[in-house]
């Protein structure tokens, strides 16, 4: 467990935390949970199965884990750490993901999407290869740092689920690691259409992975 106890006041209501360092047990148990959702694309649905649209065309993802859903206060948090530069939230986001992990043992390596070269430049760091770095330090997997290529690519956030899909394809390409046989835990800080995952998840098995897995903090319901 990440330990931020050295906080003593909960962020949302001042009332003392709870083993967090940084919520009380009360507004710890009122974040958005994703509590059921789409095996595979992790999609929010009334209890987890497999929804519609991956029946009809399976993803190439093959597990699709998300703790919370895309709501504040979290996506508050996860926008000041991204766009804000606000580190501070780092270890904060990451202790919500290890509070609820999802099976690890048979994972052989972390991975993560690169940042486009501009975005990176303006940012000065890729918020899930921290993410990914600091996971795969605590669960001691091997950090995949070259297995995908990002090329420069419009921000998704403005993109409805079709422009999403078609720019992620155009963007993300195969690094040239063997990967023959691997299971890959790919990290991502959201995930709105699953667009990039699928796209790093074709990248990954083009390079012989047998198996990807994704863990995203969050999701966003497909409304776009």
């Amino acid at each position: 467990m990440i330990n931020l106890s050295f906080f003593s006041e909960c962020e949302l209501c001042f009332a003392p935390t709870n083993l967090s360092g940084f919520l009380c047990q009360s507004c710890y148990d009122e974040l958005p949970k994703a509590a059921h959702s789409c095996l595979y694309c992790g999609e929010p649905l009334r209890q987890s199965k497999i929804c519609h649209r991956c029946l009809l065309k399976p993803p190439p993802t093959d597990y699709l884990y998300c703790n919370y859903l895309y709501r504040p206060p979290l996506s508050q948090w996860i926008k000041a750490f991204k766009d804000n530069h606000q580190l501070l939230h780092l270890p904060r986001l990451l202790w919500l993901m290890a509070e609820h992990p999802p099976t690890l043992e048979y994972i052989d390596a972390i991975t993560y999407i690169p940042s486009e070269g501009v975005k990176f430049l303006r940012r000065g760091f890729n918020p899930a290869e921290l993410m990914a770095r600091a996971l795969a330090k605590k669960y001691k997997l091997e950090v995949l740092r070259n297995a995908l290529i990002k090329n420069t690519a419009q921000d998704q956030r403005f993109l409805r689920r079709a422009q999403r899909i078609k720019n992620s394809q155009e963007s993300i390409k195969p690094g040239r690691l063997n990967l023959t046989g691997q299971k890959i835990l790919l990290i991502e800080d959201v995930v709105t259409t699953g667009a990039t995952a699928n796209a790093a998840a074709d990248a990954l098995k083009a390079q012989g992975a047998d198996f990807v897995q994704v863990w995203a903090l969050a999701r966003t319901p497909q409304s776009l």
